[in-house]
This record gives structure tokens, sequence and C-alpha cells, in this order.
């Protein structure tokens, strides 16, 4: 894994997105997701982009570049794009730490890096990997949020006493 910081952030920043970064990877890398690439070669394969700048994260097949903004500015709300910010495994939620929402932001960019970087080769996303928010990122987010980013919502939730479907209530509305 290259990574590189911008001059404004923090050491610590710069490791938080890589922490999450090789968790979303580690789980990726299990053979029960069929990529047919191991841990390290996952690894090996992305660049990790940190900034501070305000803007949209991003990932594709090479890299991921992920804007820290969402920590800064203290965000308790991972949101997610209008065609499955409902949804209840990959929606929207409110009311959580920055550095689940920060989680959440990598998830989603890693989603895309794995898309487009195993999608070509990899069975159960042949013919549905190129569209940007398509079936078949929707299908590598979900495994990230329900294995890797919701179990930790869900954990922080309880200790404060809120039952995720409370968090969950405004995709009813």
């Amino acid at each position: 894994m290259r990574v590189t910081k911008a001059d404004n952030v923090t050491t610590a920043e710069k490791n938080l997105v890589v922490k999450y970064t090789k968790i979303c990877l580690r789980e990726m890398a299990k053979k029960e997701h069929e990529l047919g690439r191991s841990y390290q070669e996952l690894l090996n394969g992305i660049s990790v982009k940190v900034k501070h700048r305000g803007q949209c994260s991003n990932g594709g097949s090479w890299r991921i570049c992920i804007d820290v903004c969402y920590l800064r500015r203290k965000t308790t709300t991972l949101t997610e794009y209008r065609a499955y910010h409902k949804d209840p495994v990959i929606g929207r939620v409110e009311d959580i730490t920055p550095e689940l929402v920060l989680l959440g932001v990598v998830a989603h960019e890693v989603a895309h890096h794995i898309q487009y970087r195993c999608g070509p080769r990899t069975r159960w996303l042949k013919g549905k990997y190129k569209k940007p928010h398509g079936e078949g990122f929707q299908a590598i987010y979900r495994i990230l949020r329900s294995r890797v980013v919701n179990p930790l919502i869900q954990e922080e939730l309880r200790n404060r006493g809120v039952e995720w479907e409370q968090a969950l209530q405004h995709l009813a509305a």
C-alpha cells in the first residue's frame, strides 16, 4: 500500500484512514467473497491519498482518495446517494461519531476500488461492475457495511442506549 497525505492532514488522521482501509481490504480478501486475491495482493494494489479540502472522496481501480473533512467538521451523519439512501444496510445513518462516518466513507471508496480492480475477473461481478453506484458496487458495499461498518455503528449506538431501528427511522419517511 502506498500512502500519501496532504500537508494539512495530521499523521493521526492519515493513520486512521489507513487502519480503516486495511480493515475493509482484509474483509474483502476472505475466500467467501471469491475475489481471487489475497489480502497482501489487495494491499499491494492500492494507493491511498488522504487530503483535507472539503471535496468529495473517490475510489478507482488503483487508488482511493479520502477527504478527512468529515472528522474536522465533526460530521455525525453518514449520507449516501439517493438511489440507495433508504436501504437498511447501505443507506444513510444518523447520529453516529465522526470516526464512524469516516469509516463509512472509506468503505464506500474501497468498494469502488474493489469494483473496478477486481470486477472484470470476478465471477459474481462480471457484467455488473461498470456502473459507478450500480448493482456490482452495491453488492460490494453491502458486504463492507454489513460485516465491518454497521456492527461498529450498532455497538456505538447500543452503548448510548439507542437501537439500530431507531437510528434508521428516517427510512420510513
